[in-house]
């Protein structure tokens, strides 16, 4: 029990580090912010929370998601399948493979906020680079009022994420190209459990001690 609780405090932290959503700003003259949501990668990179350092593969094809991260009680990974709309977290728990259904917006993506939709929330404020790639850096001043900068490249990859001036996301290497469909799907046979249902969840860990 105590394993998986530490498994779900994992997922809190990629959750506490989505950015809040932006408010209305006059976008520079000619701006084009590319499409987060057509570029197709395999990219390792880092989130931050609290002075701590998290490594995170992200890979992505359009509307597909899918996020890893390794702690010392074993590999969390978080996918969103762009074709079914649905999202889970698949966590090692117990001897057992779980995947727990999230709703999307507990889904912590580090792209959130940045895409064409936003464009209207953000300024073009120069050049950028991150990972050996060449970007523009557009800032924004989200609902709490903290002042957010992201880093893309003209394909729709984020380099880098900061909130007031303090990095939350950085990526270091890239590999661009098409992912496999079966990255952002289940595994065959998993369990499968409501995040909602936490009495459901603590039933079925104590089952399999």
């Amino acid at each position: 029990m105590r394993r998986f609780a530490l498994i779900l405090g994992s997922i809190a932290i990629l959750a506490a580090c989505s950015p809040s959503a932006p408010t209305a700003e006059a976008p520079a003259a000619g701006a084009a912010f590319p499409d987060l949501g057509q570029a197709a990668y395999r990219a390792e990179g880092r989130i931050m929370r609290e002075g701590q350092s998290v490594p995170i593969v992200m890979i992505r094809d359009g509307a597909n998601f899918r996020m890893e991260i390794s702690i010392d009680q074993g590999q969390t990974v978080i996918i969103r399948n762009g074709q079914t709309g649905e999202s889970y977290s698949i966590v090692n728990a117990a001897g057992r493979t779980m995947a727990l259904r999230m709703s999307n917006d507990a889904i912590s993506d580090p792209n959130a906020g940045w895409d064409a939709a936003d464009t209207a929330t953000m300024t073009n404020t120069g050049n950028c680079s991150g990972a050996g790639l060449s970007g523009t850096e557009w800032t924004r001043t989200d609902a709490d009022g903290a002042v957010s900068t992201g880093c893309v490249t003209q394909n729709g990859i984020l380099l880098r994420a900061t909130k007031n001036g303090e990095t939350v996301w950085e990526t270091t290497s890239v590999q661009a190209g098409p992912q496999s469909p079966d990255l952002f799907q289940l595994p065959p046979g998993v369990q499968v459990m409501d995040m909602n249902n936490i009495r459901g969840m603590a039933e079925a860990m104590r089952g399999g001690q």
